[in-house]
C-alpha cells in the first residue's frame, strides 16, 4: 500500500518521539543521524524551526502550564507542523509582496502590538516588587478565622412531596401535613418518610441525607438543612425544583479550626496572584485614564459597517419605518388641510 505524506510525517514524528524517549534512558545515543544543523528541531520546504523558535512560541503559554503542554507528542507534532506550515505561507506571501499592501501591514502593526504589550505586562509582573507575603498571611488569618473553618457534615432526613404529578395547591397540603406531624412528634418522622415521600431513592436510605448541607445539594435544601441546630430539629417547608420538602437534623458533626500551617501554602499563593493582578490593573488603568478624544459618528457607523449590502438591523428598520409612517401621516395631514 502507498502511504500518505501525512502518514510519513506521523511515522517520522512516532519515530522521533520514541527516540526521544530511549535517549531520555540512555537506551540510545542522542545522535539519531538527523542531518539538521544543531539546534534545529524540524525542517521542510525551506522553513525551519530551532528550538530558539519553540521557546518563543512557549512564552506564550503560561509558566505554570507550559510542562504539561509539552508533555504530549501530539502536541508536539501539532506546534511544529503548524509552525512550518506558517512560515511557508509566509514566504509565498512575502514573494508575492502580499506584505506591501497596506491593510496587511495594519494587520502586522496590530500583531506586533499586541505581542509588545502582553510582553510589556509580563515584565512588569516580573520586576514587580513584592511585599512580605509571609507577614501579611498571618496578620489575614489573624483576623479572618472563620473563612478557615472546616463546617462538619450536617446529616439530615426528608420528606419530599413532588408536585410532578399532583398540582401545587395539593402539594403544598400534603407537606404541610407533614410538617405539623413532624413538629408535633419528631420520632415519627421515619414514618412519614414511608408514608408521604416521593423521593425514588427512600427505599435505600430511607430519607437520610448525608452532608445536606454541602455544595452539591439544591441551594435551598443545603440551606434549610445548614440553619437546623440540634438533632430532632425540623425544617420550615422548604421548595426547591425537586418539589417541596421537609427536613430533620439527625446529626451536626462538630467544625474543625484549620491552622496556619494547614492553610499557610494556598493563602500565600492567593495574596501573591491577587496582589500581583490589582497591581497589573492598576498599571494598565494609569493608561486607560489618559484623555481620551474619540468621533462620535465614526464610532456610531461600527455598528453598520461590516453589515451585507442591503442588510439593516431590526431597530434601525424599525426606527425607518416609524419615520415613514410619520412622514405618511404628516402628508396626508397637510392635504386635508387644503
Amino acid at each position: 500500500m502507498k502511504r500518505t505524506g501525512t502518514q510519513t510525517r506521523r511515522q517520522a514524528f512516532a519515530i522521533a518521539v520514541s527516540l526521544l524517549a530511549l535517549a531520555a534512558t540512555g537506551a540510545v545515543a542522542q545522535d539519531s543521524g538527523s542531518n539538521l544543523p544543531p539546534g534545529m528541531v524540524a525542517r521542510q520546504g525551506g522553513a525551519q524551526v530551532s528550538l530558539q523558535d519553540i521557546d518563543a512560541y512557549a512564552q506564550k503559554i503560561p509558566e505554570k502550564d507550559r510542562a504539561g503542554f509539552f508533555d504530549s507528542p501530539k502536541r508536539i507534532e501539532g506546534v511544529i507542523m503548524n509552525m512550518l506550515l506558517q512560515r511557508q505561507l509566509a514566504t509565498e506571501a512575502r514573494a508575492a509582496k502580499l506584505d506591501a499592501d497596506p491593510q496587511v501591514q495594519l494587520q502586522i502593526q496590530l500583531a506586533t502590538d499586541d505581542t509588545l504589550a502582553r510582553i510589556d505586562l509580563e515584565h512588569f509582573r516580573h520586576v514587580l516588587k513584592l511585599p512580605d507575603f509571609d507577614e501579611l498571611a498571618q496578620e489575614y488569618y489573624s483576623s479572618h478565622k472563620d473563612e478557615f473553618v472546616v463546617h462538619g457534615a450536617v446529616d439530615v432526613k426528608h420528606v419530599l412531596v413532588s408536585s410532578k404529578d399532583r398540582s401545587e395547591a395539593e402539594a403544598k397540603a400534603r407537606i404541610g401535613e407533614v410538617e405539623a406531624t413532624a413538629r408535633a412528634h419528631p420520632d415519627q418522622f421515619d414514618a412519614l418518610v414511608e408514608k408521604y415521600s416521593d423521593d425514588p431513592s427512600k427505599d435505600k436510605n430511607h430519607g437520610l441525607i448525608e452532608d445536606g448541607a454541602s455544595a452539591k445539594m439544591a441551594a435551598p435544601f443545603a440551606q434549610a438543612a445548614a440553619a437546623l441546630k440540634k438533632p430532632g430539629d425540623i425544617s420550615p417547608i422548604t421548595k426547591t425544583e425537586f418539589g417541596f420538602h421537609v427536613l430533620k437534623l439527625i446529626e451536626r458533626k462538630p467544625d474543625t479550626q484549620k491552622t496556619f500551617v494547614d492553610v499557610h501554602d494556598d493563602l500565600i499563593a492567593k495574596m501573591r496572584k491577587d496582589y500581583i493582578e490589582k497591581q497589573s490593573a492598576d498599571h494598565a488603568s494609569k493608561f486607560r485614564g489618559n484623555p481620551l478624544e474619540a468621533n462620535p459618528d465614526l464610532v456610531a457607523s461600527l455598528r453598520t459597517r461590516f453589515l451585507p449590502a442591503g442588510v439593516i438591523l431590526p431597530e434601525d428598520a424599525a426606527k425607518a419605518a416609524a419615520e415613514a409612517a410619520a412622514k405618511k401621516r404628516a402628508e396626508k395631514d397637510a392635504a386635508s388641510a387644503h
